[in-house]
């Protein structure tokens, strides 16, 4: 962080930080066993591991919790509002593009045609017909 800084700044900074430390000290305690596959789509909660057609695919650990998120609901919408309650925390961010960005990212790393946008509402994780 560069001087001259706001203290604002500096607390926001804080804060995330220290979301990142408990977000990883839960995801090492939760125990959670198994590959959830959705197709071609392979999730390893407990590696924190993601592959597509066998190929592992790096994610940050947002965004592997934002697919995690959608994973969990299969082929169901959810708002913007409630990925960022669930993924960052956030009780109040209207007007934010950080979930966009981030679906825009998880997009292009394990290909647009798995998550749809329900314009106005919000976003869901598609999976093959069974």
């Amino acid at each position: 962080m560069t001087k001259p800084f706001s203290m604002r700044e500096l607390a926001a900074r804080v804060h995330v930080l220290l979301r990142r430390v408990e977000r990883a000290t839960l995801a090492a305690h939760t125990p959670r066993s198994g590959i959830l596959r959705l197709g071609e789509l392979e999730i390893d909660h407990a590696q924190r591991r993601v592959r597509v057609r066998g190929a592992d695919v790096h994610l940050t650990p947002t965004e592997f919790d934002l697919l995690v998120c959608l994973a969990n609901t299969p082929r169901a919408v959810l708002s913007r509002e409630q990925l960022l309650a669930e993924v960052w925390d956030w009780a109040d961010a209207s007007g934010t593009r950080t979930v966009d960005s981030h679906i825009k990212a998880l997009r292009r790393k394990i290909g647009a045609e798995r998550i749809r946008t329900v314009h106005g509402v919000g976003y869901a994780l598609e999976t093959p017909a069974a």
